[in-house]
Formats: C-alpha cells, structure tokens, sequence
C-alpha cells in the first residue's frame, strides 16, 4: 500500500529513525558494533549501539553496516547513510528450529508522547530481495538447506507507553495474550529490489504512547504470502519429515531504513481517499443547520481537500451529500443536493478540474447509523467524497 507522498515539514518523532547514531556508553556494558557487510550473531548488536532501538534477546535482527571500501556485493545499499535494518516477518515453525512461527521485531524510541486525537504519517523505507533470505539462513545453519524466499504481508506497528521486556520470548507469548497492532499492512509487499516508500496513517487513541514496535504480529498461517495454496499445502505436507535438512524452509526477509512519524492532520484524509476509497466530512463542519451555504470555519477543510485532489490529479470522486430521517423527505433531498453542488462549486474554485468531481444528493436513502437517536442522526448528516472507479 503505497501512498503519494506529501512534503513532510514537521518534526519526526522517530528517535534515529536511520540507525546511523550508536547508544551512548553505558558502564559495564559492552557494546556490540555490527561488522561491514555481516549478519548480527545476537540480540546485542541493535540493543547496544543502535541508539532509542530495542529487541527482545532470542531474536537476532540485523543492524546492518553498509561499506564503500569492502563494497558488500551481497547487500544493497541502505536507503540513507551507512545503517538499515534487516528483519525476519515470515519464517513458519514447520519449516524452522522452533516450535512457533519465527519473525524478528524491534521497538523504536519516540522524542515526545503521541497525544490523542491527533493524526501521525506513520512511514518506513523497505527493500525486498529474494537473495538475503537465503544468505541469512545459511550463515544461521552453517549449511545449504533447501531454501524458498517469499514476499509476506502484515507489517504492524503497535505503540505503548513503556519499553519492551527484552528478555520476553516475545512469539511464545503472542501463542496466548497476543498483541495487535494498531496499524497494520496486511498486503504483500514486493519492491522487485528497490527502496520503496511506505506510508500509514494514524490517529492516537490516547496520549502518552512513546514507543513502537515493529514486526508481523500474526501467525504465518493466516499471513498472506506470494505462494498459491496448492504450493503452500504441499510444502507443509513435505515438511512433516522428522529430516531436518530435507524441509524446504520459507523465509520472508526485508531491509527497513529511515523510519519517522510526523504529526499530519492530512494523514487521515489521505489515507482514507487513496486507501479506503472514501472520505466523510460531518454536515456540522461544513454548513450550519437547515443551510447549504458553507460555514465560514469550513475554509480549511475545502482547501486541504483541494490540495489532496490537485497532488492526485488521476483521481475522480463523487461528492455526495445526506441528511438524517428528520422532516419532509423532499425537502431533505433537496437540502442533500445543494450542499452536495456547495462542496463541489468551492473545491473548483480552488482550482480542482471538474472533471475530477461529480456530485449527487441522496437525501435520507443512505443512513449509516440509527435516526433514532441524535447521535446516529449526526453521524447521518454527512458529505461523503467516494472515489470513482
């Protein structure tokens, strides 16, 4: 799911969202600095240089340290600097050394609590490549084993307000009090080999989350993978062999640079208009009651539409406008029309092309909530903007 991207002005939150700064020096710890062109050997790597990084210690994600005189044939270039990060998401224990699913997951460090009610672009850099799975086996085994690379969904972020308890056996316990992220990628991610930009959109549910962690939270029974059913089957089939070495094991491995989150009130619009293919303005902030005329506070919502619109300029959508159950169902329809035009005439003044936009008024025929109750009726008083197909 790859968004558009808007400039990003704003603060990132994401303490050393690249990985290039090391943890300051504690005493009596030492600390584990990743070698050019290496696979981490331990949990101690990133929990002790990558500065504001945790993981927990059975895990052995890869801080991975890029060099221009070794060159690292094996590796791509990071996305920025000389740092990226290499995780697991999608190893299943039929095929691995554990009896539960594998995945690698780390926590990043936030500079200031996430306050509630606000919305966050949620963003990291990933690159795929079918190779480094098989690399990073492997050297884990210390042999060649039967190996097929696969490109996985389900990349979640969960945000807390405490760190994590690096000793956790963090898989085990998703096996009876899982965790779900609050946002989560189930698709398929496949870069063919390059970086790509992803970004999500989030809007706290309550303040003082100050870390994240990162990783697939689900089990690689209901992940989606780039794998047919009959292929899938049948592997989980062969690998019920008491053999080891003749299981073919699967792996969904992925580089991740330059993490940030940014406060973006044009997140949640974003991602609702290019993503869920609809986006809902309440009558209320728009047009004052009975009145299709706009509200004069109703400014800035039109003209941060009208941006989104121009920046997606391939976009077509259809204004529609709606009221509650109340009143004369005429009288209703015409009020959902005009307001519907209102929207429509003020988003071309802000120089949208019409052919981007149509609108329609669907009076009371649409409710999405009871007209039984005030609440349900304002949540029926509403301007929708759909995209068209």
């Amino acid at each position: 799911m790859g968004l558009s991207i808007l400039p990003v002005l704003a603060q990132n939150l994401v303490i050393n969202g690249g990985f290039g700064r090391n943890s300051p020096k504690t005493a009596g710890v030492w600390q584990v600095r990743p070698k050019p062109c290496d696979f981490a050997p331990s949990a101690d790597v990133v929990n002790t240089s990558a500065q504001a990084w945790q993981t927990f210690e059975v895990q052995t994600p890869d801080l991975l340290l890029w060099d221009s005189v070794a060159s690292c044939p094996a590796f791509p270039r990071p996305h920025s600097g000389r740092r990226m990060l290499g995780l697991i998401m999608y190893h299943p224990f039929q095929d691995g050394q554990f009896s539960f699913d594998y995945h690698e997951l780390v926590q990043g460090t936030l500079a200031k609590p996430l306050i509630k009610g606000k919305t966050y672009r949620v963003g990291f850099w990933v690159l795929a490549d079918e190779s480094l799975g098989g690399k990073h086996l492997t050297q884990v085994y210390g042999r060649t084993s039967s190996i097929r690379p696969v490109f996985c969904g389900n990349f979640g972020f969960y945000f807390s307000d405490s760190p994590i308890n690096v000793r956790e056996n963090f898989m085990v316990s998703q096996l009876d009090f899982a965790v779900k992220p609050q946002i989560n990628l189930e698709s398929i991610l496949e870069t063919k080999g390059v970086w790509r930009k992803i970004t999500l959109a989030f809007t706290a549910d309550r303040s003082g989350y100050q870390y994240f962690l990162f990783g697939n939270f689900f089990s690689d029974a209901v992940t989606r993978i780039n794998m047919g059913d009959d292929e899938r089957m049948a592997l989980e089939d062969k690998n019920q062999t008491p053999d080891f070495w003749k299981s073919t094991k699967r792996i969904g491995y992925y580089l991740f640079d330059d993490f940030s989150i940014v406060e973006d009130p044009l997140a949640r619009m974003e991602q609702a208009l290019l993503v869920d293919k609809k986006y809902t303005l309440q009558d209320a902030l728009l047009f004052d009651s009975g009145k299709p005329e706009l509200r004069s506070g109703s400014g800035q919502t039109i003209s941060d539409l009208a941006g989104l619109l121009q920046k997606n300029p391939t976009i077509q959508i259809e204004i529609g406008g709606h009221t509650d159950g109340q009143g004369n169902s005429a009288s209703n329809l015409m009020l959902s029309e005009a307001r519907a035009k209102t929207v429509h005439d003020a988003l071309i003044i802000k120089g949208v092309a019409a052919s981007q936009l149509t609108w329609k008024g669907y009076g009371e025929q649409k409710p999405i909530a009871s007209n039984d109750t005030e609440s349900g009726r304002q949540q029926n008083r509403r301007v929708e903007c759909t995209v068209l197909d």
